[in-house]
């Protein structure tokens, strides 16, 4: 149950939503998050942060920067409709 609380407390941000929608199909620093969506480097920290609660993105290190990249939570389901829900979904983000 903890695990679904967290994708939607993830889900729930319109800037987690921007996030998500620029890791699709790449990866990015938070430097370069930030420097997208123009909000200080706490706040993307702060979204990072519970994006990779719910399960939503991963980090690794590359070097002394964290690289981000999307990923599907540990909740979704093996149909693949949450998957299919959250790409409409950024899709029709604008």
């Amino acid at each position: 149950m903890e695990d679904i609380v967290n994708v939607v407390r993830a889900l729930s941000a319109d800037t987690r939503l921007r996030v998500l929608k620029m890791l699709r199909g790449r990866e990015m620093s938070s430097a370069e998050l930030q420097q997208q969506l123009h909000v200080p480097r706490q706040t993307v920290s702060y979204h990072l942060s519970i994006l990779e609660t719910g399960g939503l993105v991963r980090s690794r290190r590359e070097g002394r920067r964290l690289v981000y990249a999307s990923a599907m939570p540990v909740a979704a389901d093996a149909d693949g409709k949450f998957e299919r829900f959250l790409r409409r979904t950024l899709d029709d983000l604008n």
